[in-house]
């Protein structure tokens, strides 16, 4: 009888905090069928949306797009298990419904991932774990790190799912379970397929603690082979290919605040009391992946060397790290002062007592603005009091989750904005104008005036949803670090804009200098230009480059003539290619001694100079100076292929699509790396293709990977056969 009524309270906490997290994350906008918005996340939609329709139905998992940047390789740096989520739920729901549902997941598998640490000991459903879960997400006090709901609905729920996903895999590594080792090694795969950053902070301690496990080696060697499966072509294309991407050369932190976050400065000085005046159990069941997070993470942050890590992402592991230590050494607090209490009823009534009026600022501070969200958040806190009302130390951790829920400040406003969509945005009829303008008007490759008052639409970056709502490109794009050319187009629009973003650091941008602008947008092949401030319409209508093609309410277009294709006529720099091991050690970890083929192709584009620089050229060059007038004609540029006609064969052309490996010219040679970021090749006939490609290792890879799988299975099948 006991036994029922455990599992029946059990049951019911699970419930409650399960419905509880939905409903904060706003289930009932999540079914309506209108596009998230919000940060980067009103962005990412262009990407997924590509995904779904291109590359999943034809079983690919990356591949190029021409949306963005002028093109780019799209899924080799950016991780394709979160669209490959969406479109899994988008046989079942409109593509708008199955991104929500993909963000809201990853919340829960955080969630779920922290519980499960905590239920190690006792393999039962532990509310302590869930309230530290519940915890780590509602911290605001970051908002683009990574992990927390503020970050995930600002556009990083990748981040979100690895860390998840990676904290399940340590979780099954710890278990004795006979499979579980293999559980872990997918879980660890996810990770990687996710984002990189958890999987390179946690790769140190789960490889210690895998070498130390006690299960089988036939079990070990099967889970590194299921790991390979899952992580290999992934990893393999984004390491080799890391000198094509930009480095945002963020700016490091450095002081302790930026480390240890206000709102979680209580837990760290308790924690910091206890360590310093408690003695605790030896035997906890994972204190030391704990203190692994707080003090590499600390070492990380403060001491790693200036990379493309930027030191800012190792906070949400170092709360992480905090977090546990806070609810475990409560959890023995809790414990040994229980012993001791005389009247525990008197706790348990003034906990109520807190609890209610903790609960009532909740109500008066969101009631005004989500009354149904307010009362039924209210009425499952409630209930979860009543279920753990039994015990002391559940009824203490309530008050932690209480206090946690009741501190918030901003989290319902955000999932409001982001899940009720572009579409209810007060004045999106003005983008919507816009776009039917665009689609009266050629597709091409479109700049567009950045300003933060874009917002008002969804998101400052609203825009950039251009190749999903138009048949055009937008020139600028959310995933700045997949591309070479990312750098060229903030230095172009910086120019162009009244309140220029200037995301990318250590560039000298031209602030204020239209004309210039101008010029360099036609060296990068744009067509259209749309201005969004008077002062910027004003400087548009003055220049002769442009011409006025459309206005709306609030935008105008301009058009601009340049091309696509062009032979190249100006004096050569000739960059030899460096060793591969270099070019990876380069992209990895700052090097400003070595002057890269951006930094010459850079100040070549930035200078305006009578000369391009190429890369991997070691051919003598036919003149392209000649009589010829060339004639470039019939172009196109797709996805898979680019190609045109031209009446000056063996000669060097400018392709101004963004160079990338994978390209391959079908008759002639090339295609070679050029200033500012394009492609150069030679055609040996009047006809010019490219095609976009795997190239010969990651074909290789693929099956390698398959082979990886395979050789798991028969491994583990043997042991299971050895052990019968």
């Amino acid at each position: 009888m006991n036994k029922i009524k455990y599992i029946d309270f059990e049951t019911a906490q699970k419930v409650i905090l399960g419905v509880f997290l939905l409903i904060f994350l706003r289930i009932d906008l999540v079914f309506t069928n209108t596009l998230p918005t919000g940060g980067d996340m009103g962005a990412h939609i262009v990407p997924t949306h590509f995904f779904v329709e291109n590359l999943f139905k034809n079983f690919n998992l990356r591949g190029w797009s021409n949306d963005w940047f002028a093109g780019y390789p799209l899924y080799y740096f950016y991780f394709p298990l979160p669209p490959v989520i969406v479109s899994i739920f988008s046989f079942a729901f409109p593509f708008s419904v199955a991104f929500k549902i993909m963000v809201v997941f990853s919340q829960v598998v955080l969630v779920v991932s922290v519980e499960r640490l905590f239920s190690i000991k006792e393999n039962k459903f532990s509310i302590i774990g869930s309230i530290a879960g519940f915890t780590y997400i509602f911290t605001e006090s970051f908002t683009i790190y990574g992990g927390n709901l503020a970050s995930t609905l600002a556009g990083q729920y990748s981040f979100t799912f690895s860390l998840g996903f990676i904290l399940l895999g340590v979780y099954f590594l710890k278990i004795e379970k006979e499979k579980s080792l293999i559980i872990s090694a997918i879980f660890l795969g996810l990770s990687v397929l996710s984002h990189i950053i958890p999987f390179m902070i946690f790769i140190p301690y789960y490889a210690f603690q895998f070498f130390l496990s006690d299960k089988n080696r036939n079990t070990k060697i099967s889970s590194f082979f299921i790991f390979l499966f899952f992580s290999l072509r992934f990893a393999y294309s984004l390491f080799y290919n890391l000198e094509y991407t930009t480095n945002m050369s963020y700016t490091p932190y450095t002081k302790i605040s930026d480390l240890i976050k206000s709102d979680l400065i209580p837990m760290f000085v308790l924690v910091v009391i206890v360590l310093l005046t408690f003695r605790l159990k030896k035997n906890n069941e994972f204190s030391s992946f704990a203190y692994y997070l707080v003090i590499f993470s600390t070492f990380v942050f403060f001491y790693g060397p200036e990379s493309a890590l930027w030191n800012g992402r190792v906070v949400p592991f170092f709360n992480m790290g905090l977090i546990i230590l806070f609810f475990q050494f409560f959890r023995e607090i809790s414990n040994f002062t229980y012993k001791f209490l005389i009247n525990q009823n008197l706790i348990k009534y003034l906990n109520i007592l807190f609890s209610g009026i903790l609960i009532f600022n909740f109500f008066e501070r969101w009631f005004q603005y989500y009354s149904i969200f307010t009362i039924t958040s209210i009425i499952l806190l409630i209930l979860l009091l009543f279920f753990l009302f039994t015990s002391l130390m559940n009824n203490l951790n309530s008050l932690i989750l209480i206090i946690s829920i009741s501190s918030i400040t901003f989290l319902p406003h955000w999932v409001n904005w982001n899940f009720t969509g572009y579409e209810s945005k007060p004045h999106w009829n003005q983008v919507e104008q816009l776009y039917s303008g665009l689609n009266d008007l050629k597709p091409g490759r479109i700049m567009w005036e950045p300003n933060s008052d874009l917002n008002k639409y969804g998101t400052p970056m609203v825009l950039m949803t251009i190749p999903y709502f138009t048949h055009h490109q937008s020139m600028e794009g959310l995933y700045f670090d997949s591309s070479i050319s990312t750098p060229f187009h903030f230095l172009t629009v910086s120019g162009l804009a009244e309140r220029p973003s200037n995301p990318v650091g250590g560039l000298s941008y031209i602030n204020g200098d239209f004309d210039k602008g101008i010029r360099l947008m036609k060296e990068l092949g744009i067509d259209y230009f749309i201005a969004y401030t008077d002062s910027i319409k004003d400087k548009a209508s003055l220049n002769s480059e442009l011409k006025l093609l459309l206005t709306t309410e609030v935008f105008e277009v301009y058009g601009l003539e340049s091309s696509k294709i062009e032979l190249i006529n100006n004096n050569l720099y000739f960059y030899d290619t460096p060793k591969l091991l270099d070019r990876i050690l380069s992209s990895t970890i700052r090097d400003k001694q070595k002057e890269s083929f951006f930094d010459q192709a850079y100040n070549s584009f930035k200078n305006e100079t009578n000369y391009k620089v190429i890369e991997g050229f070691d051919e003598v060059l036919i003149s392209n100076l000649d009589s010829t007038t060339p004639v470039i004609k019939n172009i196109t540029i797709d996805n898979k292929s680019i190609s045109f006609e031209t009446n000056s064969p063996n000669k060097l052309h400018l392709i101004k699509v963004s160079y990338f490996p994978n390209w391959k010219i079908e008759d002639g040679k090339g295609p070679y790396r050029v200033s500012p970021s394009f492609m150069a090749v030679i055609p040996n006939s009047n006809f010019v293709n490219l095609k976009f490609e795997n190239s010969l290792s990651e074909n290789i890879l693929n099956y390698l990977s398959f082979i990886c799988l395979f050789s798991a299975i028969i491994i583990y099948h043997r042991k299971i056969k050895s052990i019968a």
